[in-house]
């Protein structure tokens, strides 16, 4: 379970991290108010601040999807959220827009307590880098060194030393460094104690008046353990993951920018997997499984294409119990029946009348959509068009 901004930022509020002051808006009527309340001569100590305006929805790719704006008036603001709430938003409809004060800018740091996946032993990390802002896979790619990371034993807890050997890594002074390690230990409380899989702050915010802020926020719920947290009820939100369970397909969104449909677990990891090998980077995990016949395809399709930050579709399906001119048919039609725009899309048919569902696809001269002979070429071709420079602003998707 996905929370929105505004819940997660509240949930850390509760245990001490430092967040912007912000108000809630589910109407226009409420702008004027909260333009009052977090708009005002010395409201930290400084002239009147701007409004930053976020759509709530559970999605990371706001910023490229229009929903984060800012206000310098009342008038803008008032404008700006009834844009946001007459809007769709990463393929969302937005029903609040968290309005907060604009802080001023300052070195950002990246926080994280997640859930480790090491099969053996899969134990809480804390990961913090110097350099924030950004993706922690981008982190990773541009600023491996940056990266700092501890494993907690979860018999103990996260211990003072491991919060504090991490600060010291953050270059800060000695002020900062002791309310971050607060934070940190605050981070890991919030963690365990709701059965997360990932707090993160990103970016965490030195402020030039000194003292952290949390500017951003992400705190995903174990959905087992839901039951366990009744006052986390009224945080359930719609997600691209429960919209997809809803139609009977496996998805998990990532980080990346290639967007995958393939039918079986296993041979959907496996072109993940071979997409990484090959410097690309998967958007999601999508399985259609036993719906691949049954609106898999151009469900699936829809769901990538509301993501802003994919840039190229693949869809890699082997047919065993299913033919491959049959799987050809779902494409033609979900690609004629959606806004494909300029997204390109590469197939990889095998299987059961590979050769004719291959012929059919080339047959139908669909314009954005590229069939290749061998699944090695599909997933080269797909990592390929990820690289290409983005399609000018306005030129839809």
């Amino acid at each position: 379970m996905k929370m929105l901004e505004y819940q997660a930022k509240r949930l850390l509020a509760e245990y001490g991290v430092p967040v912007p002051k912000g108000v809630v808006c589910r109407a226009e009527g409420e702008v004027a108010a909260a333009w009052q309340t977090l708009v005002e001569p010395g409201a930290l100590g400084a002239a009147p601040q701007n409004l930053v305006l976020k759509a709530q929805v559970p999605s990371g790719k706001r910023g490229k999807g229009g929903g984060i704006l800012v206000a310098r008036s009342a008038a803008e603001a008032r404008e700006a959220v009834t844009r946001l709430l007459a809007s769709e938003v990463c393929g969302f409809p937005v029903p609040e827009v968290l309005a907060e004060q604009q802080l001023p800018g300052g070195r950002e740091l990246y926080l994280s307590v997640l859930t480790g996946t090491a099969p053996s032993n899969p134990r809480p990390v804390v990961m913090l880098s110097a350099e924030g802002g950004m993706e922690i896979e981008d982190l990773a790619r541009e600023f491996p060194d940056s990266i700092n990371a501890v494993r907690v034993d979860p018999a103990y807890g996260l211990l003072p030393y491991q919060a504090r050997g991490l600060a010291r890594r953050a270059g800060l002074d000695a002020t900062a460094q002791a309310q971050l390690v607060q934070i940190i230990a605050a981070a890991y409380r919030a963690y365990w104690e709701s059965d997360a899989e990932l707090v993160e702050i990103n970016p965490l915010t030195l402020l030039p008046t000194g003292g952290l802020v949390a500017l951003d926020a992400k705190v995903t719920i174990d959905n087992a353990a839901r039951h366990r947290h009744p006052e986390l009820e009224g945080a359930r939100i719609d997600s691209v993951e429960t919209r997809a369970a809803a139609l009977g397909l496996s998805y998990v969104e990532l980080e990346g920018d290639i967007g995958l449909i393939s039918n079986g677990a296993g041979l959907t990891m496996a072109t993940m997997d071979h997409l990484a090998l090959l410097g690309g980077r998967p958007a999601n995990f999508l399985d259609t499984g036993e719906r691949v016949l049954r609106g898999g395809i151009p469900d699936g399709l829809g769901l990538l294409l509301a993501n802003p930050a994919v840039r190229v579709v693949l869809i890699n399906i082997f047919g065993g119990g299913v033919r491959c001119d049959v799987i050809a048919e779902r494409i033609v039609e979900a690609v004629r029946a959606l806004p494909v725009g300029h997204i390109p899309i590469v197939a990889s048919l095998h299987g059961r009348n590979d050769a004719v569902g291959q012929e059919m696809l080339q047959q139908a001269a669909l314009p954005r959509v590229t069939v290749l002979p061998t699944i090695e070429e599909a997933l080269r071709e797909a990592v390929r068009l990820s690289r290409e420079p983005a399609p000018e602003e306005g030129s839809g998707r």
